[in-house]
């Protein structure tokens, strides 16, 4: 297992440049400085306005195929700068296109979303041992219920409208989101739900670890070829990444909701003007990182959860291209 290297740049100051040859993160006023190779980073994420950085950093990071992500305030990635010399044969993207007319696409779409509602009744139950509430394991059979229904349809070979999927994708979240509100966040976080637009501190949390999750998915699905624009259930829309939020929903439950919701305790969400604090955002995105870096069952082995993404994202090109018989997803076991 190969952990993800990740540096987080989220508190204004930040000077990133090159010195003698070698990358360098500084931050005077925290007098900290951070060497930037491929040997100790994968990824460099900014997620402040009030940072700088030279040309000649961007070549050297891009030389040693390391990417810079840029965050904004509420964690959606808006920017990555990184080497072209990534993308995979033409053959990849060639299939992702043809799926996304021929039905094979939505076939994927239905598979993710399955995973999905089984990775949040999959959370209920991890909850509901941990926390002795009996009342979460109920619920958990209600969420994999649905599941058994969608999967029925599938397996029948029905023809399934992505309106209808993305309702019952819809249901399921809404019952998961009341009882994750009723029985695991304590009252003064003033949580009633999963809103996006709402500024409370768990929901802000949960957009910024989400935009955390966006960014490590997309860099997966690039690196095995696929266009993170062609996407098969999330309506097509310039500039949106419709097969990033299609793939990353699998992995809500398990990189971000889980664990946000287990450290509620350990976290000071402070919230100014609406957005997360600098240090909000630090924690969040550390207790997310090291989700990536922690091991999970996999088949009949463990590996860490950013691996996973990859060799999920593998696995779905290689649907796409005809050497595998079928996409099944990502279910996760605790």
């Amino acid at each position: 297992m190969v952990e993800l290297k990740v540096v987080f740049l989220g508190t204004p100051g930040w000077y990133l440049h090159v010195k003698n040859g070698v990358a360098i993160a500084e931050n005077k006023s925290q007098n900290v400085k951070i060497e930037l190779s491929a040997a100790t980073c994968d990824t460099v994420i900014i997620s402040t306005s009030r940072a700088s950085f030279t040309s000649a950093l961007v070549r050297n990071l891009a030389s040693q195929g390391i990417d810079l992500v840029f965050l904004d305030r509420y964690g959606n990635p808006v920017g990555r700068l990184w080497s072209p010399l990534v993308n995979k044969t033409v053959a990849t993207r060639r299939a992702q296109y043809e799926a996304m007319i021929s039905g094979k696409g939505l076939r994927v779409a239905t598979r993710i979303v399955i995973c999905k509602l089984r990775n949040q009744a999959a959370v209920l139950r991890y909850f509901a041992k941990s926390r002795r509430m009996p009342e979460l394991r109920d619920e958990s059979y209600v969420i994999d219920g649905i599941a058994d229904e969608l999967q029925s349809k599938l397996e029948a070979q029905e023809k399934l409208d992505p309106s209808e999927i993305l309702e019952v994708e819809a249901w399921a979240a809404r019952r998961y989101w009341s009882n994750i509100a009723a029985y695991l966040v304590p009252e003064e976080f003033g949580f009633t739900g999963r809103k996006q637009e709402s500024t409370d501190p768990l929901n802000l949390a949960l957009n910024y670890g989400y935009g955390i999750l966006r960014a490590a998915v997309e860099r997966a699905l690039i690196l095995v070829g696929l266009d993170p624009y062609g996407g098969f259930l999330h309506a097509e829309k310039s500039g949106k990444e419709t097969l990033v939020f299609d793939f990353m929903e699998q992995f809500r439950p398990v990189a971000v909701d889980r664990p946000l919701i287990a450290n509620l305790s350990r976290m000071k969400l402070e919230v100014i003007r609406g957005f997360l604090s600098y240090e909000s955002r630090r924690q969040v995105a550390a207790v997310v990182l090291e989700t990536f870096n922690t091991p999970h069952v996999y088949g009949k082995r463990k590996r860490l959860l950013h691996e996973i993404i990859r060799e999920e994202a593998a696995r779905l090109a290689s649907y796409l291209r005809g050497s595998r018989p079928e996409y099944e997803g990502y279910r996760a076991w605790w």
